[in-house]
């Protein structure tokens, strides 16, 4: 058997296989790579907000703690007993007017508990209102005013007891004659607004009036409640015959000299959210202290059960354009008389710009067309330009009035260099900024309120960058 004939590969080339390129993954993964990084930039960078301008205002108001002073007397029981009323709190009565009676044995307390169809029933609409004003002042109530819930808790007594008063005095003569039960009822000497809540200060003047007074301490309110026992001589309701009041509340020397010459005011109640007119008058009492006095035309029954009342003297309502203070920016301008003001056939404005020769052997004037942001009685406000390649008057430059070229002295020539700072804000209605100047008029510590109407302002629904730390002049915005 012939022997196999071995071949002899030591010359033979070995290709090793390598993978193929696919393109297409390639581009995928550039794509995909392209989107995480823009999603990675738009989440991380400061976004930039647009507020569209509104018209709006600001109110300037401080608040205080008065005590109200009225025309008004307590007025004793004539007997002691149950006492029931016929009049709810807060409404007025003519003199001779049925105001309450007076149960001596408790009888008719005990016929009143089984016959409650004698009495009225708080209505839905009651109930809402008393839950209405307990949100109020759950919204409202600060630790650092803790007596404001005295207030509070009299008010809801009052309005409670003129809730579930006796509906009809007629109804009830009536009803307990036929049964035997004796009671007296008493009328109203003076007419007014009745009022059951008394503290013992219905006798109260602004000349008496002490810095104690406000600490409150000691300070009771009392309320009659109907149905409740009473001792004769002691105080039933008070009665108040006179509409107007006065609201006296304290002031350091800072407020008298603040409020001094101003003798009218307009008064917010918080409360009741209710705005009055009134006149203003500070005087010294007779503990030697400042104090301020309202004179009030108005609400006197909305407070008749109220000794200490809050409100706020409305100092400055300024209406305009409202715009967030993060919205406010700065710019320079150069200032340059406009007397210098060059404005040629074309339309095209700008300075004759002084030129001097390199050798020193004379000077020449050019004309530089320059953007002019406004112009007011004194000034052009000339655009600072940004770069070396924008056009217009630069720092140290020269400019000739015109018609006076040949002229070097200081009447004829100005050196361009102080510059003054205006207000605005970006507007981005052309989706790029526009700095548009502001005239302010009044701001809180969120807002200002700009005037309308003015040169190379804004106008009502502008779209402007709500925080103009975050952009430029003439920077691209995307709305």
């Amino acid at each position: 058997m012939a022997a196999v004939e071995k071949q002899d590969t030591s010359n033979v080339i070995k290709h090793h296989n390598l993978p193929r390129l696919n393109v297409g993954m390639v581009i995928f993964m550039i794509i995909f790579l392209y989107i995480v990084f823009s999603v990675y930039s738009y989440v991380t960078r400061d976004q930039v907000r647009f507020y569209e301008v509104l018209d709006g205002n600001i109110v300037r108001q401080e608040q205080y703690t008065g005590v109200a002073i009225r025309e008004e007397e307590a007025v004793d029981a004539s007997s002691s007993g149950y006492i029931h009323y016929f009049i709810q709190d807060g409404r007025r009565v003519a003199a001779g007017s049925n105001v309450y009676m007076i149960d001596e044995t408790g009888a008719l307390e005990a016929y009143l508990k089984d016959h409650p169809e004698l009495t009225q029933e708080m209505s839905g609409e009651q109930v809402s209102d008393i839950r209405y004003r307990l949100s109020q002042f759950s919204q409202t109530f600060r630790n650092s005013n803790f007596s404001y819930l005295y207030d509070v808790k009299f008010s809801l007594d009052a309005t409670a007891m003129e809730y579930t008063n006796i509906s009809n005095a007629q109804d009830l003569d009536s009803v307990v004659s036929e049964i035997g039960i004796n009671y007296s009822q008493v009328h109203a000497d003076k007419a007014g607004v009745v009022s059951y809540s008394v503290d013992g200060k219905e006798g109260l003047t602004p000349d008496a009036v002490t810095a104690d007074i406000f600490s409150m301490n000691g300070y009771k309110m009392n309320i009659t409640k109907p149905g409740s026992l009473i001792e004769g001589g002691t105080p039933a309701y008070k009665i108040i015959t006179s509409s107007n009041w006065y609201l006296v509340f304290p002031v350091n020397d800072e407020l008298k000299e603040k409020y001094q010459d101003i003798h009218k005011v307009q008064v917010y109640f918080p409360e009741k959210d209710v705005k009055s007119d009134a006149q203003l008058d500070i005087y010294t009492a007779a503990d030697g202290n400042n104090y301020g006095k309202l004179y009030m035309k108005e609400f006197m029954e909305e407070f008749c059960n109220e000794r200490f009342v809050q409100f706020s003297i409305i100092t400055n309502n300024k209406r305009g354009l409202k715009l967030p203070l993060t919205a406010i920016t700065q710019k320079d301008f150069f200032i340059i008389p406009k007397d210098f003001m060059v404005i040629n056939p074309d339309g095209s404005t700008g300075f004759n710009r002084q030129i001097v020769a390199e050798d020193g052997s004379g000077t020449t004037t050019e004309f530089v067309e320059s953007e002019i942001y406004r112009i007011d009685d004194q000034y052009c406000y000339v655009t600072v330009p940004e770069s070396q390649d924008q056009a217009g008057v630069r720092l140290n430059d020269f400019v000739i009035k015109p018609g006076m070229e040949s002229g070097t002295d200081g009447a004829n020539a100005y050196h361009v260099g102080p510059v003054k700072s205006l207000q605005g804000v970006y507007n981005i209605n052309r989706g790029y900024c526009v700095f548009r100047q502001i005239v302010p008029i009044e701001q809180n510590n969120e807002y200002v309120i700009v005037e309308k109407n003015t040169d190379h302002g804004i106008a009502v629904y502008d779209h402007i960058v709500m925080d103009a730390s975050l952009v430029s002049d003439g920077q691209l915005v995307y709305q």
